[in-house]
């Protein structure tokens, strides 16, 4: 099995599952050309806050790519307000079907007929709609009344020595021990997650230890509070005041002015690059491609990548279970920032990705 294609019909992401801020410090968007995996179209919106030139967002799932432009036309038909209640950020379920139709006469014909056959996601709440988050919403109720009590104080910590201390001494008991085993059952990945990336996994790689251990230094060094991605995970939705930058009130404004320099595409990303011009792209960014490939296809990937980016050109890849192909650049005319990806590795507040960031000699 060379690569996974998830279902086409499905939304699969709908939330941020990513920090934004390190592919902006890894890619240094001002002025470039940028190529963007759109999965929930965080990582592109997130992107046009740094002022690109020009943003591709290319994903080979047309769910996708029809569940990010109707979050594009709501930045340029609505006001903040409005999107918020459209996209479930607020609890204002009466006004999502009328601004729906408000919205789609800004929508291609291919994504209008798409949301036409899928009007309960909006009903429901865009933004929480995608199998991932149903996943990890499912793990909170499951999780039991104790557990989310914790999980609650957990996050409202004032410091990271109190949060360190409740999570040593409260979370980290026997359900949790059993609970990071469960995660190593790869059965639960393919069968109750649909996560059809775990067939990349390693069989030698340690999932329980790699969470535990994220999880651990996650805790001890940053304050779970601030991360919106936390707060997904351990409550299954975000706050009022910690959304992810392209939800917020400020990212809404300046995405608003600067949609037009989005371009969404539908095409395995390879078949896309070898058809596009040499040197096009100043900037890429992979999201965790790896996740749903094996090393052949990395290193094809690599290569169209070095035909199709100028010297100076920089790539951010995250990695998460999937950790093979990370020199992969080197042989391909990239040079590898190892003190950067050792940052982000630490910083980043998704937790669970290391990186790779390579500029084109």
């Amino acid at each position: 099995m060379k690569a996974a294609q998830l279902d086409g019909r499905t939304i699969w992401y709908a939330a941020s599952n990513e920090d934004g801020r390190s592919e902006t410090l890894a890619l240094e968007p001002a002025g470039r050309s940028i190529l963007s995996i759109t999965a929930s179209g965080s990582r592109t919106f997130d992107l046009l806050l740094a002022d690109p030139a020009h943003i591709v967002s290319i994903d080979q799932n047309p769910a996708q790519t029809a569940f990010a432009e109707l979050l594009a036309a709501g930045y340029r038909t609505l006001d903040y307000r409005q999107f918020s209640a459209f996209t479930g950020l607020d609890n204002d379920q009466s006004a999502r079907e009328i601004l729906f139709e408000r919205i789609a006469t800004n929508l291609s014909p291919a994504t209008r007929i798409f949301w036409s056959n899928n009007r309960r996601a909006i009903g429901a709440g865009l933004i929480y709609s995608g199998k991932w988050e149903g996943f990890l919403r499912t793990i909170h109720y499951l999780a039991g009344s104790k557990r989310r009590g914790i999980a609650a104080r957990l996050m409202t910590a004032e410091t990271v020595e109190e949060q360190y201390t409740l999570w040593r001494s409260e979370w980290t008991d026997r359900q949790w021990r059993w609970f990071l085993k469960l995660l190593s059952a790869r059965f639960l990945w393919r069968y109750v997650a649909r996560e059809p990336g775990i067939a990349f996994v390693a069989r030698d790689f340690d999932i329980s230890a790699y969470v535990a251990a994220r999880f651990d230094h996650a805790a001890r060094t940053q304050l779970f509070r601030e991360s919106p991605f936390a707060w997904l995970m351990m409550t299954g939705s975000y706050p009022d005041d910690v959304r992810p930058p392209y939800l917020s009130e400020a990212g809404f404004d300046a995405i608003k002015n600067r949609i037009d320099r989005v371009e969404f595409v539908t095409a395995p990303v390879q078949d896309y690059l070898r058809g596009t011009d040499a040197g096009r792209f100043d900037a890429v960014s992979l999201s965790d491609y790896s996740s749903y490939c094996d090393v052949d296809v990395q290193r094809g990937l690599w290569r169209d990548l070095a035909r199709a980016m100028p010297r100076g050109g920089r790539v951010c890849e995250r990695k998460f279970f999937n950790k093979s192909g990370t020199g992969l650049p080197d042989e391909f005319g990239f040079v590898r920032d190892l003190d950067l990806k050792e940052m982000l590795f630490q910083q980043d507040r998704a937790y669970f990705y290391s990186f790779v960031v390579a500029e084109k000699a």
